[in-house]
């Protein structure tokens, strides 16, 4: 039995679903919170998935199932706050995942000791899953051989399967109020020692407050980076996303990756930010495969308005 409080959001996707349920059925975690977002309106076809794939959830364990079910569509952004809000009035800490990943079985353990070792730093804002670097495998055994960490300390955090705890989260906003430019190009100096990285993420949010849009990844980010945060992140991958197996595009599918064990861990000494780290992703990930997911995004945003 695991003891860590786990939240799963899920939608429509019923294949997913019961393919993660069935990871959690190993796992057999004793607390099980399950959200999820309300059917579109007028779309039967929509309504049947929504159903399914609430019905996936029959625990065969010593489980406390608990369920909160919209009765209106919320959309992602809204569904995943409202989520964490209900998760986190009822539990001090916990696991974050969504229907279309499928975590490896490490995660759960990896999530439990890094929950509990750094409970009291709050220096320490989110504890990852996803590693987006290629051949991760390989360059992990070779770091464990020389006594490596198991992890490093990164300004970005990865949320397709993340654990948090209450404290950090309780004061996250979908708002955009409260963003300054001159103010958040100042906040996120220390994390972007190049010019570039500063002017990208600026114009990112300069766009996200024009637009008033809601883009949750990127708020928690901020979230975090307004409170002088880091998050953790392994060195190997542990969730997989299904959701890019499915897409056309071939930018989206080259961000899935596959997820291996990475216990026992090997802990980090210092939590200090990892800027060689940072750079890959700033140059490899954000800057050329999101990039693409932000703007496919924003496209729906300013069509729908």
């Amino acid at each position: 039995m695991f003891k860590v409080p786990v939240l799963l959001v899920v939608y429509n996707r019923i294949e997913e679903t019961h393919n993660i349920f069935q990871v959690l059925k190993t796992i057999q975690p004793q607390q099980l919170y399950v959200a999820g977002d309300g059917c579109l309106k007028n779309d039967q076809l929509d309504r049947q998935h929504v159903y399914q794939t609430r019905a996936v959830f029959q625990p065969t364990w010593p489980c406390n199932l608990q369920t909160k079910w919209q009765e209106k569509h919320l959309g992602k952004e809204r569904m995943m706050k409202e989520a964490m809000q209900w998760f986190f009035e009822n539990e001090a800490e916990g696991i974050i995942l969504v229907e279309d990943t499928i975590p490896s079985y490490d995660f759960f353990p990896y999530c439990e000791e890094l929950l509990a070792r750094y409970r009291n730093d709050e220096r320490v804002y989110s504890i990852g899953g996803t590693y987006l670097r290629n051949n991760s495998r390989n360059r992990h055994r070779k770091r464990l051989h020389r006594g490596g960490d198991s992890y490093f300390f990164s300004a970005y955090a990865t949320c397709w399967g993340f654990a948090t705890w209450r404290n950090r989260w309780q004061d996250f906003t979908l708002s955009m109020e409260q963003y300054d430019s001159d103010q958040f190009t100042k906040s996120i100096a220390p994390y972007m020692r190049k010019k570039k990285q500063r002017f990208y993420w600026t114009s990112h949010f300069n766009i996200l407050k024009k637009y008033n849009a809601a883009f949750w990844d990127d708020l928690y980010n901020f979230h975090i980076w307004t409170h002088n945060g880091l998050s953790v992140t392994p060195y190997l991958n542990l969730v997989t996303n299904e959701g890019f197996k499915k897409k056309d595009n071939r930018r989206y599918r080259r961000l899935r990756r596959n997820a291996y064990p990475i216990m026992p861990l090997s802990h980090a000494n210092e939590v200090v930010q990892n800027y060689k780290e940072d750079r890959y992703m700033f140059k490899h990930i954000y800057k050329k495969a999101y990039l693409r997911l932000f703007k496919d995004w924003l496209k729906k945003i300013i069509g729908s308005k």
